[in-house]
């Protein structure tokens, strides 16, 4: 990753909670051919219904960031093929 914002975050929230195992969600993902941990949001959502209303169930995925959240630094490069 360009920067490292992220433990950074995880550092301060620690001392913040006073829990040495506390933690930020996220995706671990390949990112120019290694796999790190991005920070993610979750998302909420309902379905839509053939007749247009909404499912009262949420389901909810994962989404993370192109660009630090924190600096603003690039953290995924599209350009680059990432090796499997």
């Amino acid at each position: 990753m360009a920067c490292d914002c992220f433990e950074q975050a995880k550092v301060k929230v620690r001392e913040a909670t006073g829990d040495p195992n506390a933690k930020i969600r996220g995706i671990i993902a390949p990112v120019n051919g290694k796999w790190c941990l991005l920070p993610s949001i979750e998302i909420l959502y309902r379905k839509k219904k053939k007749d247009g209303s909404f499912t009262a169930k949420e389901f909810s995925m994962e989404m993370t960031y192109s660009y630090c959240p924190f600096c603003g630094k690039k953290l995924i490069d599209n350009d680059t093929k990432v090796d499997e």
